[in-house]
């Protein structure tokens, strides 16, 4: 196997090179170890985007949780949330300018911050994603369960749906990325139509108590004030976590360098647009002095649908929910993955490597896929283990446990990754480094996301038993730091050797 040096101090970073250009610049000519090239366009990567926002399935579950906190202002709370993407999206579209990749944060932190922070970003990455991961496929196991059971009267257990969910979502990811993004645009065009008109049929009969436009505004007797639209925002975030999945796609996307950036901006306006759009209106339909009485465990929209427009209606809005839920799960399956992948591309041997590796005819990487599946299969097993229950109700309660504490590392990555974007552009790209963009955004934008942290930590550490879910996440952050010193001071060749 030939190794070919390529310089890595400028603009010149390639995504054509098989070890993903987020190490030393040093490139495996094995054809058979790489993700196709060139395979999508900048509309199938808003898709995986979206896909992993998931438009109705955002709106059908994570609204309860919002205004539970938010009140009445849950569209201006997913308003401040856009913007606080937007503040990440800049900083991943300056990096995406230059470097271009499947392991996205990963790379970005490793080139900006160096190799330690480059393996804490990796721990605090997946641990995140994979928290996150789980809570979206018990989010369609959940509904799809709920659905079945409503209209069959089988008290259908939630694990059921998430077996057929890893039976399907895997297949499609083990033949290829295309295939599943063509997948994901029909069916989201399909789940928006049918939301487009239950909102704008909510909108025009004027839901329970007639249209609220204070619900644009952080006033009003029933809305959360201050505090109850930061906790709001970190399920914004949430909300919004999976419009960076573009990032993903680098080694397979056609000019990636122009078309990763547009997608992710534009994964974020088209979402955002949407969400306030489809958030007011359940306000609307809900009635302003009846927000604070949503049950969070369960999805008000099916109620809506056949109050407003009847009960056919809720029969299909029910089975888009479904789909979406199953896009997210799918979306995020093949993020989740890829960033796996990356790290079997370092120059570690074992088995490590092995999930770098993939299969001949498709070009997907098998071994990491097979690994993601082992790991669903575990957290599965602790659920119904430390649930002692299968149904419906169950799934939800820790859905909403592990969506809020999955959310947190990333948040955390992106406050690192602004920080990266600042010492990287200063130090290798002198020449296009500018004071508002480089500087000034990134340090705002780190800001911001800091306050939603500290907010959140004083108004959340005390609820139980999310106080346990948070301190199991800071014990696994704070492992991640002890292992991260350790290599420093006492394997540093490791580490060179892995991420160099």
């Amino acid at each position: 196997m030939e190794l070919k040096k390529i310089n890595c101090k400028s603009s010149e970073l390639s995504i054509n090179s098989s070890f993903d250009s987020f190490t030393s610049g040093v490139t495996y000519d094995d054809e058979f170890n790489t993700l196709k090239k060139n395979t999508i366009g900048v509309i199938e990567c808003i898709a995986l985007s979206v896909g992993g926002i998931g438009l109705s399935a955002a709106t059908f579950f994570v609204f309860p949780n919002i205004a539970a906190s938010a009140g009445t202002s849950v569209p201006f709370t997913v308003f401040i949330g856009t913007l606080c993407c937007l503040s990440i999206a800049n900083t991943i579209s300056i990096f995406g300018t230059y470097i271009s990749s499947s392991a996205s944060f990963f790379v970005y932190i490793t080139k900006g911050l160096g190799n330690e922070m480059g393996f804490l970003s990796l721990w605090i990455l997946i641990t995140g994603y994979l928290l996150i991961l789980s809570s979206v496929i018990l989010q369609f196991s959940g509904g799809f369960s709920d659905l079945i059971t409503r209209y069959s009267g089988f008290d259908c257990p939630w694990i059921l749906c998430t077996i057929s969910v890893l039976t399907i979502i895997p297949t499609l990811a083990y033949i290829g990325i295309d295939v599943v993004l063509k997948t994901s645009i029909v069916a989201m065009i399909l789940e928006t139509l049918v939301m487009l008109v239950l909102s704008l049929t909510i909108v025009i009969k004027g839901g329970d108590q007639g249209n609220y436009p204070l619900a644009l505004t952080p006033v009003g007797e029933y809305s959360g004030g201050i505090s109850g639209i930061a906790t709001g925002l970190v399920y914004c975030c949430f909300l919004f976590v999976g419009f960076e999945g573009a990032a993903t796609l680098g080694q397979e996307t056609r000019n990636p360098k122009k078309n990763i950036p547009i997608a992710v901006f534009g994964s974020i306006a088209f979402a955002a647009t949407w969400f306030i759009w489809a958030m007011y209106s359940l306000v609307v339909a809900v009635g302003p002095s009846n927000i604070f009485s949503i049950n969070v465990n369960q999805s008000p929209i099916q109620h809506y649908a056949n109050r407003f427009v009847g009960y056919w209606f809720s029969i299909i809005v029910d089975i888009a929910g479904v789909v979406s839920g199953f896009g997210v799960a799918s979306s995020w399956f093949n993020i989740v993955f890829r960033i796996i992948y990356s790290f079997g591309k370092t120059k570690q041997n074992g088995l490590i490597s092995y999930l770098g590796k993939t299969n001949r005819r498709f070009k997907t990487p098998h071994f990491a896929i097979i690994s993601l599946i082992i790991f669903i299969i575990i957290m599965i097993g602790l659920i119904v283990g430390s649930t002692q229950k299968i149904n419906s109700k169950s799934c939800w309660e820790v859905y909403n446990y592990l969506s809020f504490t999955g959310t947190i590392p990333i948040i955390i990555i992106f406050i690192i990754t602004n920080i990266a974007v600042i010492r990287y552009v200063k130090l290798n790209q002198k020449q296009d480094f500018q004071i508002i963009r480089h500087l000034i955004l990134p340090i705002l934008s780190s800001i911001i996301f800091i306050l939603v942290l500290i907010i959140n930590f004083l108004s959340n550490s005390k609820i139980y038993p999310l106080q346990y879910f948070l301190i199991g996440l800071g014990s696994f952050l704070l492992i991640g730091v002890a292992i991260t010193l350790y290599l420093h001071f006492y394997k540093k060749d490791y580490l060179k050797n892995m991420l160099d």
